[in-house]
């Protein structure tokens, strides 16, 4: 079976030097956040954090990042990440909780569109809101959730979006798993910050 719809466009979108551009801006400015964070304001933050992590532990984190990146509302979990390095806990242990989270929001994502969008009179509204992604998805299927599963594109946009175009769940899945390397190179960057902020 096909990964992506019949009626797919004759010129799909394509990731220009604008997204590159905007992607090593982010990568930059993360960790230049990390380390101002660490710089400027390292006592409190540590202390949310450490209070958040004794309340909540490492599944409340894991909680955040599944929210953060299964909701429709262009979010990010980097934030996070920046709170378990902050509380101290151990890098492989966030990496762990954080990518995991990451990967089943990918499945949620695609749940809620086919549910609740693909299936009832939002699909036009989600379609009008974010047509760009909704086309992208549209004529990639599920290789357009391995793009924004990578790259500086809402990631749960693109899950919604696959899932309310039916495109097979198995496919998403599977692209979802590239959320693991994000998350691991994402996190490195905290850490070197964050590092070199309180260091």
């Amino acid at each position: 079976m096909a990964d992506t719809p019949a009626d797919t466009p004759a010129e799909p979108p394509i990731i220009d030097r604008v997204l590159i551009r905007k992607m090593v801006v982010g990568i930059v400015a993360l960790l230049a956040v990390a380390g101002a964070c660490g710089l400027l304001l390292q006592e409190p933050i540590e202390a949310f954090a450490t209070a958040f992590v004794d309340r909540y532990g490492l599944l409340g984190l894991a909680a955040g990042v599944l929210f953060t990146d299964s909701s429709l509302i262009p979010l990010t979990h980097e934030p996070f990440l920046l709170l378990g390095v902050s509380a101290k806990l151990p890098p492989l242990k966030i990496f762990a909780y954080a990518a995991t989270a990451s990967v089943v929001a990918g499945v949620l994502g695609w749940s809620l569109g086919h549910l609740l969008v693909g299936r009832t009179a939002l699909k036009p509204w989600v379609e009008r809101k974010w047509p760009t992604f909704a086309a992208f998805v549209r004529h990639y299927g599920a290789r357009g959730v391995a793009v924004a599963a990578l790259l500086p594109i809402p990631f749960a946009v693109s899950t919604w979006s696959a899932g309310m175009m039916h495109v097979p769940l198995r496919h998403v899945a599977l692209a979802s798993l590239l959320r693991i390397p994000k998350t691991g190179f994402y996190l490195g960057l905290i850490v070197a910050g964050w590092s070199l902020g309180t260091g």
